[in-house]
């Protein structure tokens, strides 16, 4: 099975975060919204992506890329 959450580094250096999961609640976010977008950043903590792309070598400014959607990496 895929795990839950895989973080990669593209070429150019963005972090790429993959698994059935995160990309579920990426397509049920409502990033149009301000709240919609925080919820999206709470749910992404309680899943451990900070400390996934911390233990990655993500600092804060760093680019990450969900699907299509890029944001920066804020500690």
């Amino acid at each position: 099975p895929e795990p839950a959450l895989k973080v990669t580094r593209d070429s150019d250096g963005t972090f790429v975060l993959t698994g059935d999961k995160i990309e579920r609640a990426f397509k049920m976010a409502n990033l149009d919204h301000e709240d919609g977008a925080m919820r999206f950043a709470r749910q992404l903590r309680s899943m451990g992506v900070d400390d996934a792309l911390r233990d990655a070598g993500a600092e804060s400014g760093d680019l990450v890329a969900i699907d299509d959607f890029t944001f920066e990496f804020v500690e």
